[in-house]
């Protein structure tokens, strides 16, 4: 038993030392938003008659009602005869007559206005894109997924930047909340999504790191994505997919911070879990895929290592659920921790909690909420709802590894329920089972398994009770 005592507690230290690094990183980037200057953007001034033709390319997939939010981008400011706008319907067959019609009654006369319909699900997003793409010679191409609103300034403060810099692959808005205030999980996703946006892809755009599209609210260079090989359905993440691969390629993004197109977050537990389980898998996809290529090219070492670092972020929930495994099993086995395993674990359980509350904070700071008054609550929860994830984001993560199966079940909207009969019952059970062995340990574990059955419970409670939530919101409206 010693042995293999010896073995466990060896490997807890590594994995708490790449959760450490994971923590580091988020401070690092914390710090040069802070500390680094914007980058000045240029932006060509050009005469209407001398914009280019630009794509506008809106994916869908049984949207339903959210699809008819074409007449925003029919409504942006650009010359109509250099502007072509793309529905790209990939939803069931049977109610595509009915969504063209439905849509053709909002698309003002005088659009260039097309409805796709593909008749194949092959390569989900990435595959409905490429469709699109092939359709059309515009040499930009702007993406918006159906829940977004773009502004109708969207394409005069975006292409005008391509225009001057043709190192840039694309240019990203910050995305904004329409239904931020529905709950405390939409609040929290928002939250998130703040600090994503604010602090964490803003530090890298600022420091020159390697930036990835978000998959929406953006505007590519087309050249820069035939370079980069395509949009291809082979991981379920296909915007981090192309954008580094184009990063490989020399090609550069950029962030239009200031530019705010408004989204809807998911408003149930089951949406935000399938959510965040499609795009850790679609995380550890495109690394398992391009780690090896980006590691033998002649890159400069620190370009690799920023590339693996923003890839990888999917593992802290394997590497979460790796160390609460390892802590249990020795627990069983009531081995002692050698003083420097307790020590190190101390210290990455606070070191993890402080650096996600101070990048979660900043993002508040950066975007003036820093004063709401239920801001508090909203840190204390973005901490403890994604512990919640543990479970679904791990399972995700040894798919994404060991198994060739792909399904992009794309995140339900207000009204809808989610496939798949999850109910919130594993995470139920694991949080309540848990304390029973975790509690009883006495070190730097329990903390951390505080927050991780915090998070389970909770997640676990909002699944439980959804299917009647979800009754009451569609109720009115039958």
């Amino acid at each position: 038993m010693h042995g293999l005592s010896q073995f466990l507690q060896f490997a807890l230290c590594l994995v708490l030392i790449c959760v450490c690094t994971l923590s580091v990183q988020l401070a690092a980037l914390a710090w040069v938003r802070v500390f680094r200057k914007q980058p000045n953007l240029g932006r060509a001034e050009l005469d209407d008659t001398e914009l280019p033709h630009v794509l506008v390319q809106l994916p869908v997939c049984n949207e339903g009602h959210l699809a008819v939010r074409v007449a925003a981008a029919a409504a942006m400011d650009w010359p109509r005869d250099r502007l072509t706008i793309q529905l790209l319907d990939d939803g069931d067959g049977e109610g595509h007559d009915e969504l063209a019609i439905a849509v053709r009654a909002v698309v003002p006369e005088g659009v260039n206005f097309h409805i796709l319909r593909r008749g194949s699900r092959k390569g989900f997003k990435a595959g409905n894109l490429a469709f699109g793409l092939s359709h059309s010679d515009a040499p930009f191409v702007a993406v918006l997924d159906a829940d977004f609103v773009p502004p109708a300034d969207f394409l005069r403060r975006t292409v005008p930047v391509l225009l001057a810099d043709s190192g840039l692959a694309f240019v990203q808005s910050r995305w904004g909340h329409a239904n931020r205030e529905a709950n405390w999980l939409t609040r929290v996703q928002g939250l998130l999504l703040d600090s994503h946006f604010a602090v964490e892809q803003e530090a890298r755009w600022r420091a020159g790191l390697p930036l990835s599209f978000n998959g929406s609210a953006g505007v590519w260079n087309r050249t820069a994505i035939e370079q980069g090989g395509g949009w291809t359905g082979d991981t379920l993440t296909e915007d981090l997919d192309l954008s580094m691969r184009c990063m490989m390629q020399g090609w550069r993004g950029a962030m239009v911070s200031d530019l705010v197109v408004p989204g809807e977050l998911p408003q149930t537990a089951a949406a935000w879990r399938a959510q965040q389980a499609r795009w850790t898998k679609g995380h550890a996809q495109v690394a398992r895929k391009l780690l090896p290529t980006i590691w033998s090219s002649a890159m400069p070492a620190w370009k690799k290592a920023a590339m693996t670092l923003q890839m990888c972020q999917f593992a802290f929930y394997m590497l979460a659920f790796g160390s609460a495994a390892i802590s249990l099993i020795l627990m069983y086995m009531g081995a002692a921790y050698y003083p420097g395993v307790t020590w190190l674990g101390l210290l990455v359980t606070v070191l993890g909690i402080f650096s996600s509350i101070g990048y979660l904070f900043l993002g508040q700071r950066i975007l003036n909420r820093q004063g709401e008054p239920k801001l508090v609550a909203s840190l204390l929860l973005a901490v403890v709802f994604p512990s919640g994830l543990i479970l679904a984001n791990t399972r995700a993560t040894f798919d994404a590894f060991f198994s060739s199966r792909m399904d992009f079940n794309r995140t339900t909207r207000v009204g809808e329920i989610q496939k798949g009969g999850w109910r919130g019952v594993p995470e139920l059970v694991v949080g309540v089972v848990l304390p029973i062995f975790a509690f009883a340990e006495s070190n730097w574990s329990a903390l951390f398994f505080f927050f991780a059955v915090s998070g389970l419970v909770s997640i676990g409670a909002m699944g439980a009770i959804a299917p009647r939530a979800v009754r009451q919101q569609i109720t009115p409206g039958e």
